[in-house]
């Protein structure tokens, strides 16, 4: 029997971030808990609620890359499941590591306190290329990366049997604007193109986005062309741009090039246009990674050419 995959999209607030689930014959793995507590404890009622008819237990819960909205309130999740292991690639712990004490610091004091774990559970390396569930050893699960996506370092989650691709913030479903305020250089553009090509050879059948607003449904096809569409718009209004557009004059443009994307603008393109935008003002709390000191061969090492 093929593993089965589901998903839990998180509130507005928490910037619609995507958990997912996949559920094997005895056991089940969760991907990317929520950024706010209020989200995770609504994701372990969902949990449960789809566990509960088949009696799995939640063996492990993975983290696809070192954005706090994809691993910041992991603690509710990991208490209401004991025993299921928190893990992360080394590469994603490191990006972890590499911001973590400022972030635990900044978060709370834009969403408070009550919204955000004291101290949010760090991920154990997981050493692997690939992992099996007990009772489904012909559903392997491969860990592909690091690959570019909205941040260096992503990991993406092949089920090949099942033709699922578990994708982190590598794509942004179609209702959502895209976070490309890290993408500070050619190479890292071309680099996040490049994961894009990689996910259409793989040719999935179904694709778990990092991010989707609620009522939307994925769509392997349409979410790709928004990524594609994005990035290449992202190219000749900035990363190609003979000269600098005024922060007001980005802020419009992606606007209304992406009209059915209305959810978070101040966050997405109040960042994207005072990054990019002439005068604008830099995010500096968000400088952790140097991802603008890659250079190709790094970003792109698996791909041979």
């Amino acid at each position: 029997m093929p593993l089965q995959s589901y998903y839990h999209v998180s509130s507005e607030k928490g910037l619609s971030s995507v958990t997912s689930l996949i559920v094997g014959s005895k056991e089940a793995v969760l991907f990317d808990p929520p950024f706010l507590i209020p989200d995770a404890n609504d994701t372990v009622t969902w949990i449960k609620n789809t566990l509960s008819t088949q009696n799995q237990k939640l063996k492990a819960v993975f983290v696809t890359h070192h954005h706090p909205d994809h691993f910041f309130s992991a603690n509710p999740i990991l208490e209401a499941f004991p025993e299921a292991r928190f893990f992360a690639a080394p590469y994603v712990l490191a990006g972890i590591n590499n911001e973590y004490d400022d972030k635990v610091v900044y978060w709370p004091s834009i969403f408070g306190r009550e919204n955000i774990p004291e101290k949010p559970r760090k991920p154990d390396p997981f050493e692997y290329s690939f992992f099996i569930l007990e009772g489904d050893p012909d559903s392997p699960v491969h860990l592909l990366g690091p690959v570019q996506g909205d941040s260096v370092d992503h990991t993406i989650f092949w089920l090949p049997k099942e033709r699922t691709l578990i994708c982190g913030d590598t794509v942004y479903a179609r209702s959502t604007h895209v976070w490309v305020e890290e993408v500070e250089s050619a190479a890292l553009l071309e680099a996040w193109q490049r994961t894009i090509q990689l996910i259409e050879h793989l040719n999935p059948m179904k694709l778990i986005p990092g991010h989707i607003e609620s009522g939307w449904e994925p769509d392997v096809a349409a979410d790709l062309a928004h990524m594609k569409k994005y990035l290449s718009l992202f190219g000749e209004k900035i990363t190609y741009a003979p000269k600098k557009a005024q922060v007001n004059e980005l802020y419009e443009f992606f606007k209304n090039s992406f009209p059915q994307a209305d959810k978070n603008l101040d966050f997405f393109l109040g960042h994207l246009s005072n990054q990019f935008g002439e005068g604008g003002k830099v995010w500096e709390e968000n400088r952790h990674q140097n991802a603008g000191e890659r250079g190709r061969e790094r970003l792109q090492g698996y791909w041979f050419s």
